[in-house]
């Protein structure tokens, strides 16, 4: 995350993004750990908390492969993991953490940290030490301990869910339950410098991890079994097109899923200039159902003009998609429009076109003949140009609105028509 990517094709705004199947998002973390480079990893979670990216510390290194893409991996090193700017504070409230984990068989020695949160109860989950190899103990912030055997060496999906309307912790194996631990109903007091992939500045874990989630409610069986193997729900962008009409050029776009999608800015650029932004379109944040957009760029000049979305993520990373370029022509003769509309009050709108670059000039009489308004008194480029006149401060009647144009190519164009305001 955070650097920008360009991609030719319109399927995919983010290859790298995060889903959560029919039920959601976690609500405070989720790293996927598909970089596989570097020294941070992205949080999908919404709306997330702490540090986004984290920080891979100690010797916290990149492994593959991993539950869906790469993994983190673990040496039994102190002061290791995933630094999430986050101080546990669930409280008393319900929660659910899960994570994939491969765990070899010699793995041995102390105990070796999965995750953790510093304080006064020290809440963690560990293999090895009491655990013995191949188990994991959760343990910790008021908790019976919660022994889940049988763990390693093989990939296996670990849930541990808080429930407190039991009150008891439901563990699950591959999201089929493991067991459950009756437990007094907790209030968990707030901690210091949360991990995953460590604790503190204790060992670290031996193995691999990935798909690291905290949710901020108990999942229930059918939810823990259908999002243990969730699939990646990126931002996939279906169509991109533009038209024109006259000098309005009118954008649509359609996307099948959004993550975290913040929004679109659309840029534009004419001829051979750079782009630069024209506008910006709220997204839908995460949503698994299609969506529609549009935006309209009105009045321009005649030229070509090449737009392309930068789709933005609500933690800043953004990527492209393809461009589309539209013509706008110039009018074949100058003309003059009738305002619309027609009676009007106290507003209306004088269209008007030009064949070649002018100098134009187009006042407001009444019927005496007397100047009311001057709207334009200068040089335009050919085109169709749209002016609005408010006739806020004067009375109801018949007036006339006029244009004069002189063409740079010595053509010389006049016209006038009528309109009537009614107060």
């Amino acid at each position: 995350g955070g650097s920008e990517t360009d991609y030719v094709g319109l399927d995919y705004f983010e290859v790298i993004a995060a889903g959560g199947g029919m039920y959601g998002l976690p609500e405070l973390l989720y790293y996927t750990f598909d970089e596989n480079t570097g020294t941070t990893t992205a949080n999908y979670a919404n709306p997330g908390v702490g540090n986004n990216p984290a920080s891979l510390s100690g010797t916290t290194t990149w492994a593959s492969p991993g539950q869906f893409g790469s993994a983190i991996i673990g040496d039994g090193v102190a002061n290791g993991g995933i630094v999430t700017g986050w101080n546990w504070d669930r409280g008393a409230g319900d929660w659910t953490i899960s994570m994939w984990l491969e765990i070899p068989t010699n793995a041995t020695g102390s105990a070796l940290y999965l995750f953790g949160d510093g304080g006064s109860t020290s809440f963690r989950c560990f293999h090895n030490g009491v655990a013995l190899p191949d188990n994991l103990v959760l343990r910790g912030g008021g908790l019976t301990d919660c022994l889940v055997t049988g763990i390693g060496p093989n990939p296996t999906v670990v849930t541990f869910v808080y429930d407190s309307s039991v009150p008891e912790v439901r563990a699950y194996k591959d999201g089929v339950l493991f067991s459950n631990f009756p437990q007094t109903a907790l209030n968990m007091p707030t901690g210091t410098g949360f991990k995953c992939g460590g604790y503190g500045s204790s060992t670290i874990m031996i193995g691999k991890m990935d798909e690291f989630r905290v949710y901020n409610r108990a999942l229930d069986a059918a939810e823990v079994a259908a999002t243990w193997n969730i699939s990646i729900i990126p931002v996939e962008l279906t169509s991109f097109t533009a038209s024109v009409t006259g000098t309005d050029v009118k954008l649509k776009w359609e996307t099948a899923t959004e993550t975290n999608n913040s929004g679109f800015s659309i840029e534009r650029k004419i001829a051979n200039s750079e782009f630069s932004e024209v506008a910006f379109v709220a997204g839908h944040g995460t949503t698994s159902e299609p969506q529609s957009y549009s935006f309209s760029d009105n009045g321009l000049n005649a030229g070509k003009y090449t737009y392309r979305l930068k789709q933005i993520d609500f933690d800043g990373t953004f990527s492209y998609s393809d461009e589309v370029s539209v013509d706008v022509i110039a009018p074949a003769e100058f003309s003059l429009d009738q305002n619309y509309p027609n009676p009007f009050n106290p507003s209306t709108r004088i269209s008007f076109s030009l064949a070649v670059d002018s100098k134009v000039s187009l006042k407001i009489f009444d019927v005496l003949g007397q100047e009311v308004a001057s709207l334009v008194n200068q040089d335009l480029t050919a085109g169709v140009h749209n002016y609005d006149f408010n006739a806020a401060g004067i009375n109801s009647g018949v007036y006339f609105y006029r244009i004069e144009a002189t063409g740079q190519n010595g053509a010389k164009f006049v016209d006038s028509k009528k309109m009537i305001l009614v107060k």
